[in-house]
């Protein structure tokens, strides 16, 4: 009686099949492609919003930077003195290259279009009688991966206004919208640069992203 139930037994466990070798290599490799792919939808998703992150970043920080540049660039050459009588004023714009120019006020009025003298180029002074220090002087750079401004006679040291520049380029404009090298001539000038997020790892090609600002300021007191 005992020897039958054994064999009972063992014969329920032979018939009792299970994966052969081939079927589990087949499930692997299944399993191995779907992983595949959601690995490449996450990798993908996740440098996505690297690139959106950074740019944003990038963006935020170049557009700072320009608009305060913009926004010297637009009163450059006041000179509540010069009027129509002055056939001859000074140069709103000098030392111009092609990563930086200097600009040149005259907030306290005593310019003198006669002998050209009244721009202080290396002190403060009363800006329009407020009783507030302001530089007639005004010097945009753009030195490594930096843009920078420096107010003659407030700054010790150039500020930095944005970081990660990767290139810029200014280009003079005379009144007919041709280029010009000669700063009395200067009436407009077009501004491109190209920046990276200040943190952007240089190892690695995930995440990374550039951004380019481009804009055009005609010199208000200087449209002829």
């Amino acid at each position: 009686m005992k020897t039958t139930m054994r064999q009972t037994r063992l014969g329920r466990l032979t018939g009792v099949r299970g994966f052969t070798l081939v079927e589990l290599l087949i499930t692997t490799a299944l399993v191995g492609m779907v992983m595949a792919g959601l690995y490449v939808m996450l990798a993908s998703s996740q440098e996505a919003y690297l690139v959106g992150t950074n740019q944003v970043e990038a963006v935020q920080n170049l557009r700072l930077g320009v608009d305060r540049m913009v926004q010297d660039l637009r009163v450059a050459g006041y000179c509540p003195t010069c009027s129509n009588a002055c056939t001859a004023p000074f140069a709103a714009i000098t030392a111009q290259s092609a990563t930086g120019f200097t600009i040149q006020y005259d907030w306290n009025a005593d310019y003198n279009c006669g002998t050209g003298a009244g721009i202080n180029t290396t002190g403060s002074v009363n800006y329009l009688g407020t009783g507030t220090q302001r530089g007639e002087n005004v010097v945009y750079a753009v030195t490594g991966t930096n843009l920078t401004r420096r107010e003659i006679g407030l700054d010790a040291a150039p500020v930095v206004l944005a970081s990660g520049v990767v290139s810029a380029t200014f280009t003079y404009l005379d009144a007919n919208d041709v280029v010009t090298t000669t700063s009395a001539n200067i009436r407009r000038i077009a501004i491109a640069i190209t920046a990276q997020p200040q943190n952007q790892p240089a190892a690695t090609q995930q995440g990374r992203a550039s951004v380019s600002v481009q804009d055009s300021v005609r010199l208000r007191n200087r449209l002829q």
